[in-house]
């Protein structure tokens, strides 16, 4: 088997998930903090479960560059909440079910019918930060 070459990873995707009141205020918190640091498009609040995901969430993408500085502050400071991690490449259903890191307890994927196999390299998402990170990491 040839390994795929990390040049096929374009950007990655964190995923936030919260499944009470308690735990929506700590990603609240953590959403916030990661705002003020890091270069980052932080996505819509999903209130309900979407897509493959089984609870609510909201979803930060970020580029590759930026893995090195933002997955260890996700794992200090994550408080506790369970995130997905995945690269984006052009197949969305292996990147969530078999490239993808969790942080806390392991979901499943629900619906994964729903996420495609070849995706164009054209119509990747492209990280654009919508953030203006004023503090360090």
């Amino acid at each position: 088997m040839t390994p795929a070459p990390i040049q096929s990873i374009h950007s990655y995707h964190a995923h936030i998930y919260f499944a009470d009141a308690a735990e929506r205020e700590r990603a609240a918190q953590l959403r916030a903090q990661i705002g003020a640091r890091f270069a980052v498009q932080l996505g819509r609040w999903h209130e309900q479960p979407i897509g493959p995901h089984d609870l609510p969430m909201y979803q930060v993408a970020f580029a590759v560059e930026e893995f090195a500085r933002f997955i260890p502050f996700l794992m200090l400071n994550r408080a506790g909440l369970t995130i997905l991690i995945h690269p984006n490449t052009r197949d969305a259903r292996r990147d969530h079910l078999t490239h993808a890191f969790w942080m806390g307890k392991i979901l499943p994927i629900v619906r994964p019918d729903q996420l495609p196999t070849d995706i164009d390299d054209t119509d990747m998402d492209i990280v654009v930060p919508n953030t203006a990170p004023s503090l360090s990491a």
